[in-house]
């Protein structure tokens, strides 16, 4: 696509979406830090005076891009939860999803997140928006009978928070994949809040999901 085929026949919110899914492929593909914004413009056959019109520097493309991901994420889980028996059949079902997604995306992308302040910004100001709806979402787990009566939500959605975010800084874990890591990490978390019904629930899903390292 050349600039005057993209002036011609694109609005700027169009070509903003075209740009929008070339990094974000090319951020997955490759990492943040090794994508430079001409490599962006090259694979787009785009000035790059045309990509800064459209974004001013690549934290900027970045955040754009994380936002647009996460507006849809939320489109798909609230389908998710409609489509959901229950609490704990909708969080195997996302970690499956999930799982699938996620597969194709080097750690390399997780590990350069942290170099980008105000990327990591949006994400904590997203975590705590989310804390009450995702406590009182879970709460709900312990009324179906998968979750433990004793459990303190509050402090969990906040430990699980913290260990995402420690994945994310901490270089060392980078040697493992996204599945391993979840497996062994949230999903090895949840299953610990979980009465003997929901523990055989879990059990069961990550069986016939045979991922990397059982919990």
């Amino acid at each position: 696509m050349t600039d005057s085929t993209l002036q011609h026949h694109t609005t700027r919110e169009d070509a903003r979406k075209l740009v929008l899914e070339t990094a974000t492929s090319l951020f997955h593909a490759r990492g943040i830090r090794s994508v430079t914004m001409d490599d962006i413009a090259h694979e787009l056959t785009m000035s790059k005076r045309t990509l800064y019109q459209l974004f001013c520097d690549k934290e900027d493309l970045l955040l754009a891009c994380i936002v647009k991901h996460d507006h849809e994420e939320q489109i798909r889980l609230q389908q998710l939860a409609r489509d959901s028996a229950n609490v704990l059949d909708f969080l195997l079902t996302n970690y499956s999803q999930n799982m699938r997604k996620n597969g194709e995306i080097t750690p390399q992308f997780v590990a350069d997140l942290p170099k980008y302040k105000r990327v990591m910004q949006y994400i904590a100001q997203k975590q705590t928006e989310q804390e009450d709806e995702a406590v009182a979402f879970l709460n709900r787990g312990k009324e179906e009978g998968y979750f433990r009566e004793e459990i303190n939500f509050r402090v969990v959605y906040r430990q699980l928070v913290a260990l995402i975010n420690h994945i994310i800084t901490d270089e060392v874990l980078l040697q493992y994949t996204h599945r391993e890591l979840v497996t062994n990490s949230v999903i090895a978390y949840l299953r610990g809040c979980c009465t003997a019904k929901g523990v055989a629930r879990i059990d069961e899903a990550v069986a016939q999901m045979k991922p990397d390292h059982q919990i």
